[in-house]
């Protein structure tokens, strides 16, 4: 048995002797020695001669080669606040030992792209409203930063940004929101006031009303930005009198009936409060009241005018009488044959009122007892009744003309006074036959 007193060997980490021809072995990938010493005769090995000794032609695992272990993204954050606008990231790498690895591929992504697109190069552009997530990639490892895009009011655009309007109209005004890029902000939200609300009042829709005649200034405003939009308000002006209808005919004097007229103002809109007066250009003819209620006068033509402020509107009233009735005089009358009566007849209107100017046609019903001419001369025939007729237009009036023979007259008295009942030949006597058929009886012709 050898002494080993006061002596050490070097084992290695598994607790193996060093030995002649022989190193410690160093397992797995670790990169540094661990060494303990162990009781041996003379000096005192150092790690570090046993090392050295042991390094001429020792083979041991080469150290791990540098991978990526960490991703740092910066800026770790970022707001965007308008669409188009860009922000740059970058990434840092080091390796499983904290050392910086340079010039390491990285790759990157998004997790939203409807808010943002990321380039090749971490180049980040807003696209949309909301929030998403930039990841650089390097090989297993991964670092992300967050983004959110919220856009903000930067300009306001009023359409229309003039307008004229008449007192009692209305307009919606409408407002766009963009962001500094441009862009609409679609859920922008607008405060509308009016400069003057005895002017024009407006909504919070941008609902304009106009109240009185003046100059106003309409202001919105979305998130500190500011638009304005200038308005005109005109009271309504009397332009256009139209009359209805264009032409009236009245039948007969005194007979009354009414125009209307419709008042427009100069944006055309019926201005049904209008104070409208009537006028009649003859007065003869026709009359006309405050209402546009026109009376017939006489017979004519008269231009009835209609006017409301400066405008004007005219329409023709025609009086024109037609006869209602017609009244031939006498009514009745009585002549001898031979004898002649002259009729006349006058025709009224529905009103009574003589027609003037009227022309008649005369006829008789039997012109073998009476004859009539144009001028209504009656000329008794024979005995009998006739009709006599004037007539204008459609309407007609008569007279009853009785024809009797004084011949006749003379005889019944004769016969009345020498008893003729008791003649002992009178044959038609007394009777309508013609005289020259009485018995006794002979007639000059």
């Amino acid at each position: 048995m050898r002494n080993t007193r006061g002596r050490h060997h070097l084992k290695d980490d598994r607790g193996r002797l060093g030995g002649e021809g022989r190193c410690p072995v160093v397992s797995g990938p670790r990169r540094t020695l661990r060494t303990r010493l162990v009781p041996w005769t003379g000096a005192a090995l150092t790690a570090v001669g046993w090392a050295s000794a042991c390094g001429d032609g020792a083979t041991g695992p080469p150290p791990d080669p540098p991978r990526p272990a960490v991703v740092t993204v910066n800026p770790a954050a970022a707001e965007m606040a308008a669409f188009g606008e860009t922000v740059q990231f970058s990434a840092s790498v080091s390796d499983q030992n904290g050392q910086a690895l340079a010039g390491t591929s990285l790759s990157w992504s998004i997790s939203e792209t409807a808010v943002a697109e990321v380039s090749a190069s971490g180049l980040v552009t807003a696209v949309g409203n909301g929030t998403a997530t930039i990841t650089a990639t390097a090989g297993e490892a991964s670092g992300t930063a967050a983004i959110t895009v919220d856009q903000v009011v930067s300009a306001l655009a009023v359409s229309p940004a003039v307008d004229t309007l008449l007192v009692g109209d209305t307009v919606r005004v409408s407002a766009e929101a963009t962001d500094a890029n441009g862009h609409a902000v679609e859920e922008a939200e607008f405060a509308w006031e009016s400069g003057d609300s005895a002017i024009a009042t407006v909504d919070s829709t941008g609902l304009v009303t106009a109240v009185g005649a003046g100059e106003v200034e309409l202001t919105v405003t979305s998130s500190g930005a500011t638009s304005r939009a200038a308005l005109s308000v005109m009271a309504p002006v009397p332009t256009t009198v139209a009359v209805t209808p264009d032409t009236m005919t009245l039948t007969a004097l005194g007979r009354s009936a009414r125009f209307g007229a419709e008042v427009r103002d100069q944006a055309g809109r019926v201005m049904r409060d209008a104070v409208v007066s009537w006028t009649s250009g003859d007065t003869t003819v026709a009359v006309v009241d405050s209402t546009g209620s026109v009376t017939a006068v006489g017979n004519g033509t008269a231009t009835i005018t209609a006017g409301a402020g400066e405008a004007s509107g005219h329409a023709t009233a025609l009086v024109m009488q037609s006869a209602g009735s017609v009244i031939v005089t006498p009514g009745a009358d009585a002549i001898a044959s031979g004898d002649t009566l002259r009729l006349s007849a006058r025709a009224l209107d529905e009103n009574g009122h003589s027609v003037v100017g009227a022309t008649f046609d005369w006829s008789s019903s039997d012109a073998s007892v009476a004859r009539v001419d144009a001028s209504g001369l009656v000329r008794g025939v024979s005995e009998g009744t006739a009709t006599i007729s004037a007539r204008t237009g459609s309407t007609q009036g008569t007279a009853q003309i009785t024809v009797s023979n004084p011949d006749r007259a003379a005889l019944v008295a004769f016969y009345e006074q020498t008893d003729g009942p008791n003649w002992e030949w009178d044959t038609n006597w007394l009777t309508d036959a013609p005289l020259d058929t009485w018995a006794g009886i002979d007639t000059n012709e």
